[in-house]
């Protein structure tokens, strides 16, 4: 018998402003959500102190600022 488990929280609090933007299938919103959890990202960045207990979500934000910029690139140029 398969059992559903309940989807994990976010670990971090920026994560479902990402998640939103890269589920996003409505191109003329995406911009708007892109731009929201870029800022929100470089933020977070910003307040980041330079250590091993922050190197993991440092790491992840930098991953996910890498991602955004190749989601524009690929889904916004086109709609240009």
């Amino acid at each position: 018998m398969a059992h559903q488990s309940e989807p994990l929280p976010p670990l971090h609090d920026w994560e479902p402003l990402y998640i939103a933007a890269v589920l996003e299938t409505d191109n003329t919103r995406l911009g708007d959500r892109i731009r929201e959890v870029e800022k929100e990202l470089k933020l977070r960045l910003s307040v980041l102190t330079i250590g091993s207990a922050h190197e993991a979500e440092r790491k992840a934000v930098q991953d996910a600022l890498r991602s955004l910029a190749v989601l524009k690139a690929e889904r916004l140029s086109h709609a240009l």
